[in-house]
């Protein structure tokens, strides 16, 4: 119901002239196959106004730096339910910066924390869906 009711608010919104607020991409990070979270995350940030391009499970970091230049996006945003995949999103980061690619950076899932974002460089955490859309809107200015 949650996904129908998005759909509906995103046609209303594109039929408005309402512009997003901001691009988000977002996926789970490579090696990891866990969905719901993201998923909930995307629909949220969908609902309060972003445009969120979710490129799935299992994504290497190239595709997450090719999404971004790709999109142009404000905010990149990754997730992961297992520890041994939480590396990936390191290695995403050094990938987005090697670019020299300027987009803001956020992580979540089960087995991370502020102080591993911190660790890995990424500029947020959030704990679930709702701290994700208010972090997003934080880190962006909002």
């Amino acid at each position: 119901m949650m996904r129908a009711g998005t759909e509906v608010i995103k046609e209303l919104m594109a039929k408005s002239g309402i512009k997003p607020i901001g691009k988000v991409v977002i996926g789970t990070v490579k090696g990891d196959v866990h969905s719901i979270g993201k998923s909930l995350v995307a629909m949220m940030m969908e609902n309060v106004g972003f445009e969120v391009h979710d490129l799935g499970v299992d994504i290497a970091p190239e595709k997450f730096v090719e999404a971004v230049k790709t999109q142009k996006a404000d905010l990149l945003a990754m997730s992961a339910l297992l520890t041994t995949t939480m590396p990936a999103m390191a290695d995403t980061i050094q990938a987005v910066n090697s670019e020299g690619l300027k987009v803001t950076t956020m992580i979540g899932g089960a087995p991370t924390s502020q102080e591993y974002a911190n660790s890995i460089g990424a500029d947020g955490y959030a704990a679930d869906a709702q701290s994700a859309v208010d972090k997003a809107k934080a880190l962006l200015g909002m």
